[in-house]
Protein backbone atom coordinates (compact mmCIF):
# COMPACT_ATOMS: atom_id res chain seq x y z
CA UNK A 1 0.00 0.00 0.00
CA UNK A 2 2.80 2.32 1.08
CA UNK A 3 4.23 1.45 -2.29
CA UNK A 4 1.02 2.30 -4.52
CA UNK A 5 0.81 5.23 -2.39
CA UNK A 6 4.38 6.65 -3.43
CA UNK A 7 3.34 6.02 -7.19
CA UNK A 8 0.65 7.53 -6.56
CA UNK A 9 2.09 10.71 -5.19
CA UNK A 10 4.61 10.74 -7.52
CA UNK A 11 2.02 10.47 -10.52
CA UNK A 12 0.24 13.40 -8.67
CA UNK A 13 3.76 15.63 -7.99
CA UNK A 14 4.25 14.51 -11.83
CA UNK A 15 1.13 16.32 -13.32
CA UNK A 16 0.79 19.29 -10.75
CA UNK A 17 4.55 20.25 -12.64
CA UNK A 18 3.19 20.12 -15.28
CA UNK A 19 0.12 22.20 -14.44
CA UNK A 20 2.64 24.58 -12.98
CA UNK A 21 4.70 24.51 -16.62
CA UNK A 22 1.53 24.94 -18.02
CA UNK A 23 0.41 28.19 -16.05
CA UNK A 24 4.23 29.48 -16.45
CA UNK A 25 3.95 29.20 -20.39
CA UNK A 26 0.66 30.54 -20.47
CA UNK A 27 1.02 33.54 -18.07
CA UNK A 28 4.18 34.19 -20.36
CA UNK A 29 2.51 34.24 -23.59
CA UNK A 30 -0.70 36.54 -22.00
CA UNK A 31 2.94 38.81 -20.76
CA UNK A 32 3.97 38.58 -24.65
CA UNK A 33 0.68 39.52 -26.23
CA UNK A 34 0.06 42.57 -23.86
CA UNK A 35 3.34 43.76 -24.88
CA UNK A 36 2.57 43.29 -28.15
CA UNK A 37 -0.13 45.10 -27.64
CA UNK A 38 1.49 48.08 -25.83
CA UNK A 39 3.95 48.14 -28.66
CA UNK A 40 1.31 47.91 -31.40
CA UNK A 41 -0.62 50.36 -29.57
CA UNK A 42 2.35 52.99 -29.27
CA UNK A 43 3.18 52.50 -32.69
CA UNK A 44 -0.56 53.02 -33.60
CA UNK A 45 -0.78 56.42 -31.56
CA UNK A 46 3.01 57.43 -32.89
CA UNK A 47 1.06 57.15 -36.31
CA UNK A 48 -2.24 58.80 -35.31
CA UNK A 49 -0.44 61.63 -33.73
CA UNK A 50 1.69 62.12 -36.70
CA UNK A 51 -0.92 62.14 -38.79
CA UNK A 52 -2.99 64.57 -37.07
CA UNK A 53 -0.10 66.99 -36.91
CA UNK A 54 0.26 66.39 -41.03
CA UNK A 55 -3.47 66.98 -41.16
CA UNK A 56 -3.42 70.02 -38.76
CA UNK A 57 -0.20 71.65 -40.32
CA UNK A 58 -1.96 71.29 -43.36
CA UNK A 59 -5.47 72.70 -42.73
CA UNK A 60 -3.48 75.70 -40.81
CA UNK A 61 -1.77 76.11 -44.21
CA UNK A 62 -5.12 75.94 -46.30
CA UNK A 63 -6.32 78.64 -44.18
CA UNK A 64 -3.19 80.58 -44.52
CA UNK A 65 -3.64 80.88 -48.41
CA UNK A 66 -7.43 81.39 -47.72
CA UNK A 67 -6.86 84.73 -45.56
CA UNK A 68 -4.45 85.49 -47.93
CA UNK A 69 -6.83 84.67 -51.55
CA UNK A 70 -9.42 86.60 -49.79
CA UNK A 71 -6.80 89.66 -48.51
CA UNK A 72 -5.57 89.83 -52.06
CA UNK A 73 -9.19 89.71 -53.02
CA UNK A 74 -9.83 92.93 -50.95
CA UNK A 75 -7.15 94.83 -52.09
CA UNK A 76 -7.91 94.43 -55.86
CA UNK A 77 -11.23 94.90 -55.60
CA UNK A 78 -11.01 98.20 -53.32
CA UNK A 79 -8.13 99.17 -55.67
CA UNK A 80 -10.23 98.90 -58.98
CA UNK A 81 -13.26 100.20 -57.37
CA UNK A 82 -11.86 103.77 -55.94
CA UNK A 83 -11.58 105.87 -58.95
CA UNK A 84 -16.05 104.68 -59.52
CA UNK A 85 -16.10 105.93 -56.21
CA UNK A 86 -14.71 109.34 -56.35
CA UNK A 87 -16.94 109.98 -59.89
CA UNK A 88 -19.72 108.59 -58.30
CA UNK A 89 -19.45 111.05 -55.61
CA UNK A 90 -18.44 114.10 -57.56
CA UNK A 91 -21.04 113.46 -59.92
CA UNK A 92 -23.98 113.42 -57.30
CA UNK A 93 -22.25 116.53 -55.15
CA UNK A 94 -22.14 118.80 -58.45
CA UNK A 95 -25.38 117.48 -60.25
CA UNK A 96 -27.74 120.26 -60.80
CA UNK A 97 -30.83 118.37 -60.76
CA UNK A 98 -32.52 115.34 -59.29
CA UNK A 99 -32.61 113.64 -62.06
CA UNK A 100 -28.88 114.04 -63.00
CA UNK A 101 -27.93 112.94 -59.25
CA UNK A 102 -29.89 109.77 -60.00
CA UNK A 103 -27.81 108.05 -62.08
CA UNK A 104 -24.92 107.98 -59.34
CA UNK A 105 -26.99 106.50 -56.93
CA UNK A 106 -27.96 102.56 -55.70
CA UNK A 107 -31.56 102.26 -56.77
CA UNK A 108 -32.01 105.07 -58.97
CA UNK A 109 -35.33 104.46 -59.51
CA UNK A 110 -37.02 103.32 -56.07
CA UNK A 111 -34.20 106.02 -54.84
CA UNK A 112 -36.00 109.53 -57.07
CA UNK A 113 -39.20 109.90 -55.02
CA UNK A 114 -37.55 109.17 -51.73
CA UNK A 115 -34.74 111.92 -52.43
CA UNK A 116 -37.03 114.88 -53.99
CA UNK A 117 -39.72 114.46 -50.75
CA UNK A 118 -36.43 114.60 -48.59
CA UNK A 119 -34.74 117.49 -49.88
CA UNK A 120 -37.99 118.77 -49.54
CA UNK A 121 -37.36 119.11 -45.95
CA UNK A 122 -33.51 118.93 -45.70
CA UNK A 123 -31.12 121.19 -47.46
CA UNK A 124 -28.80 119.75 -49.98
CA UNK A 125 -25.36 119.16 -48.81
CA UNK A 126 -23.05 122.20 -49.68
CA UNK A 127 -19.51 120.84 -50.10
CA UNK A 128 -16.87 122.57 -52.57
CA UNK A 129 -15.81 118.78 -54.42
CA UNK A 130 -12.22 120.49 -54.96
CA UNK A 131 -11.60 120.86 -51.58
CA UNK A 132 -13.13 117.69 -50.61
CA UNK A 133 -10.14 114.69 -49.58
CA UNK A 134 -10.93 110.93 -49.09
CA UNK A 135 -9.25 110.80 -45.92
CA UNK A 136 -9.67 106.54 -45.04
CA UNK A 137 -11.13 103.76 -47.66
CA UNK A 138 -11.78 99.88 -46.54
CA UNK A 139 -14.04 96.39 -48.33
CA UNK A 140 -16.63 95.59 -46.17
CA UNK A 141 -18.63 92.62 -46.27
CA UNK A 142 -22.72 93.16 -45.30
CA UNK A 143 -24.45 89.76 -46.35
CA UNK A 144 -23.08 88.47 -49.40
CA UNK A 145 -21.99 91.29 -50.86
CA UNK A 146 -18.61 93.43 -50.86
CA UNK A 147 -19.30 97.52 -49.96
CA UNK A 148 -16.59 99.83 -50.15
CA UNK A 149 -16.30 102.42 -46.91
CA UNK A 150 -15.31 105.39 -47.08
CA UNK A 151 -14.26 108.74 -44.54
CA UNK A 152 -14.13 111.98 -46.40
CA UNK A 153 -13.17 115.47 -44.97
CA UNK A 154 -13.61 119.20 -47.01
CA UNK A 155 -10.81 121.08 -46.20
CA UNK A 156 -11.33 124.46 -43.79
CA UNK A 157 -12.28 124.64 -39.90
CA UNK A 158 -15.56 124.42 -40.77
CA UNK A 159 -15.41 121.63 -43.17
CA UNK A 160 -18.12 118.79 -43.25
CA UNK A 161 -16.68 115.49 -42.27
CA UNK A 162 -18.75 112.76 -43.08
CA UNK A 163 -18.37 108.88 -44.29
CA UNK A 164 -19.76 107.35 -47.45
CA UNK A 165 -20.99 103.44 -48.85
CA UNK A 166 -20.80 102.86 -51.86
CA UNK A 167 -22.58 99.21 -53.61
CA UNK A 168 -21.62 97.72 -57.10
CA UNK A 169 -24.40 98.34 -59.22
CA UNK A 170 -25.18 98.01 -63.02
CA UNK A 171 -21.25 97.09 -63.62
CA UNK A 172 -20.48 100.39 -61.12
CA UNK A 173 -19.94 101.33 -58.33
CA UNK A 174 -22.81 104.15 -57.22
CA UNK A 175 -23.56 105.85 -53.73
CA UNK A 176 -25.79 104.19 -51.41
CA UNK A 177 -27.17 107.48 -50.83
CA UNK A 178 -29.90 106.37 -47.85
CA UNK A 179 -26.92 106.03 -46.16
CA UNK A 180 -24.96 109.18 -47.04
CA UNK A 181 -28.05 111.13 -46.78
CA UNK A 182 -29.44 109.63 -43.34
CA UNK A 183 -32.74 109.33 -44.64
CA UNK A 184 -35.58 108.94 -42.90
CA UNK A 185 -39.27 109.28 -43.99
CA UNK A 186 -39.98 112.44 -42.47
CA UNK A 187 -37.74 114.99 -40.17
CA UNK A 188 -37.24 113.79 -37.18
CA UNK A 189 -37.90 116.95 -35.10
CA UNK A 190 -41.36 117.32 -37.07
CA UNK A 191 -42.19 113.78 -36.37
CA UNK A 192 -41.69 114.85 -32.62
CA UNK A 193 -43.36 117.48 -32.48
CA UNK A 194 -46.58 116.07 -33.65
CA UNK A 195 -46.47 116.62 -37.69
CA UNK A 196 -46.47 114.46 -40.50
CA UNK A 197 -47.38 110.86 -40.76
CA UNK A 198 -48.38 108.86 -37.19
CA UNK A 199 -45.81 106.01 -37.96
CA UNK A 200 -42.14 106.34 -40.10
CA UNK A 201 -38.82 104.66 -40.75
CA UNK A 202 -35.78 107.16 -39.67
CA UNK A 203 -31.76 106.83 -39.21
CA UNK A 204 -31.07 107.69 -36.11
CA UNK A 205 -28.38 107.39 -33.07
CA UNK A 206 -29.32 105.89 -29.68
CA UNK A 207 -28.05 106.10 -26.40
CA UNK A 208 -29.00 104.37 -23.48
CA UNK A 209 -30.53 106.60 -20.95
CA UNK A 210 -27.77 108.35 -18.82
CA UNK A 211 -29.59 108.07 -15.34
CA UNK A 212 -30.44 104.54 -15.56
CA UNK A 213 -28.48 102.55 -12.65
CA UNK A 214 -27.51 99.26 -12.26
CA UNK A 215 -30.94 97.71 -11.00
CA UNK A 216 -32.19 98.95 -13.97
CA UNK A 217 -29.22 97.72 -16.74
CA UNK A 218 -29.83 94.07 -15.43
CA UNK A 219 -33.67 94.65 -15.29
CA UNK A 220 -35.97 93.64 -18.40
CA UNK A 221 -36.75 96.51 -19.86
CA UNK A 222 -34.05 98.25 -22.18
CA UNK A 223 -34.49 102.36 -21.44
CA UNK A 224 -32.99 104.86 -24.14
CA UNK A 225 -33.37 107.65 -26.18
CA UNK A 226 -32.82 108.56 -30.13
CA UNK A 227 -31.47 111.62 -31.37
CA UNK A 228 -31.37 112.82 -35.24
CA UNK A 229 -27.56 113.13 -36.51
CA UNK A 230 -26.17 116.40 -38.00
CA UNK A 231 -25.06 115.87 -41.55
CA UNK A 232 -21.20 116.73 -41.97
CA UNK A 233 -21.15 117.36 -38.21
CA UNK A 234 -20.84 114.02 -36.99
CA UNK A 235 -20.11 114.74 -33.83
CA UNK A 236 -23.30 116.88 -33.31
CA UNK A 237 -26.84 115.42 -32.40
CA UNK A 238 -30.19 117.06 -33.29
CA UNK A 239 -33.50 117.13 -31.34
CA UNK A 240 -33.22 114.10 -29.01
CA UNK A 241 -36.71 112.07 -27.83
CA UNK A 242 -38.18 111.45 -24.41
CA UNK A 243 -37.55 107.95 -23.26
CA UNK A 244 -38.49 105.06 -24.75
CA UNK A 245 -38.71 101.40 -23.25
CA UNK A 246 -38.50 98.06 -25.14
CA UNK A 247 -38.81 94.61 -23.73
CA UNK A 248 -34.68 93.93 -22.79
CA UNK A 249 -35.18 89.60 -24.13
CA UNK A 250 -37.54 90.64 -27.12
CA UNK A 251 -36.20 90.90 -31.14
CA UNK A 252 -35.41 95.06 -30.62
CA UNK A 253 -34.44 94.89 -27.26
CA UNK A 254 -31.67 92.17 -28.17
CA UNK A 255 -30.62 93.83 -31.30
CA UNK A 256 -30.01 97.15 -29.08
CA UNK A 257 -28.14 96.01 -26.34
CA UNK A 258 -25.67 93.86 -28.81
CA UNK A 259 -25.25 97.11 -30.53
CA UNK A 260 -24.73 99.07 -27.10
CA UNK A 261 -22.14 96.36 -26.34
CA UNK A 262 -20.20 96.33 -29.30
CA UNK A 263 -19.92 99.99 -29.11
CA UNK A 264 -18.11 99.68 -25.30
CA UNK A 265 -16.16 96.98 -26.35
CA UNK A 266 -14.76 99.38 -28.77
CA UNK A 267 -15.81 97.31 -32.17
CA UNK A 268 -17.43 97.79 -35.43
CA UNK A 269 -20.24 95.89 -37.35
CA UNK A 270 -19.10 94.00 -40.72
CA UNK A 271 -15.43 94.08 -39.37
CA UNK A 272 -14.78 97.73 -40.34
CA UNK A 273 -11.13 98.75 -38.78
CA UNK A 274 -12.78 102.20 -38.77
CA UNK A 275 -12.87 104.25 -35.24
CA UNK A 276 -16.87 105.91 -34.71
CA UNK A 277 -17.66 109.08 -36.13
CA UNK A 278 -20.56 109.14 -33.96
CA UNK A 279 -20.83 110.44 -30.63
CA UNK A 280 -19.15 108.65 -27.40
CA UNK A 281 -21.84 106.49 -26.05
CA UNK A 282 -24.27 106.19 -29.22
CA UNK A 283 -25.17 103.99 -31.74
CA UNK A 284 -26.54 103.75 -35.31
CA UNK A 285 -30.06 102.04 -36.09
CA UNK A 286 -32.67 102.15 -38.84
CA UNK A 287 -35.94 102.47 -37.02
CA UNK A 288 -39.58 102.20 -37.21
CA UNK A 289 -41.72 104.20 -34.83
CA UNK A 290 -45.18 104.64 -34.42
CA UNK A 291 -46.58 107.97 -32.67
CA UNK A 292 -50.44 108.35 -31.17
CA UNK A 293 -52.23 111.35 -29.05
CA UNK A 294 -54.13 109.95 -26.31
CA UNK A 295 -56.18 112.26 -24.35
CA UNK A 296 -53.90 115.53 -25.43
CA UNK A 297 -50.68 112.96 -24.52
CA UNK A 298 -48.53 112.15 -27.30
CA UNK A 299 -46.61 108.52 -27.10
CA UNK A 300 -44.20 107.09 -29.34
CA UNK A 301 -43.49 103.51 -29.78
CA UNK A 302 -40.82 101.41 -31.29
CA UNK A 303 -43.09 99.43 -34.06
CA UNK A 304 -39.80 97.84 -36.25
CA UNK A 305 -35.61 98.01 -35.86
CA UNK A 306 -34.85 97.01 -39.05
CA UNK A 307 -30.71 97.54 -38.67
CA UNK A 308 -28.29 98.78 -36.26
CA UNK A 309 -26.63 101.17 -38.93
CA UNK A 310 -27.73 103.28 -42.23
CA UNK A 311 -26.28 100.73 -44.84
CA UNK A 312 -29.17 100.26 -47.39
CA UNK A 313 -29.20 96.21 -47.40
CA UNK A 314 -31.19 93.91 -45.80
CA UNK A 315 -28.70 92.68 -42.91
CA UNK A 316 -29.35 93.70 -39.35
CA UNK A 317 -26.05 93.64 -38.33
CA UNK A 318 -26.45 91.18 -35.89
CA UNK A 319 -27.33 87.19 -36.12
CA UNK A 320 -30.36 87.81 -33.91
CA UNK A 321 -31.09 83.95 -33.74
CA UNK A 322 -27.63 83.52 -32.83
CA UNK A 323 -27.79 85.99 -30.44
CA UNK A 324 -31.03 84.57 -29.22
CA UNK A 325 -29.25 81.25 -28.65
CA UNK A 326 -26.72 82.64 -26.83
CA UNK A 327 -28.65 84.33 -24.41
CA UNK A 328 -31.41 81.65 -24.00
CA UNK A 329 -29.78 78.62 -25.14
CA UNK A 330 -30.46 76.16 -27.43
CA UNK A 331 -33.37 73.72 -27.49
Amino acid sequence: MAASENRDNGVGSNFRMAVRKKRRSNMGMRIVIAWTVILLGIVILRQHSRESKYQAEQLEAVSKRAKETIEEERKTILSGALSDCHRALGGFLTAGTPELRNQFVVNPIETAGKMATFYRYNPFPKVEVTKLKRTDQELIRVGNQWMVSTRWKEEGDDGAVFDAIFQMQSGTWKLDWAHFSKYGDFPWSLFLAGHGPDEAEFRLLVRQRLQEDDAERSGARLSFVMASPEWGKPAATGMESSEFVVDRRGDDGILLEAALQKKTDGESLFGSSFAPLEPEGFVRVRVRVRREDIGGVRRFEIEELPACHWIDADDRGFDLEALKDDLFGVF
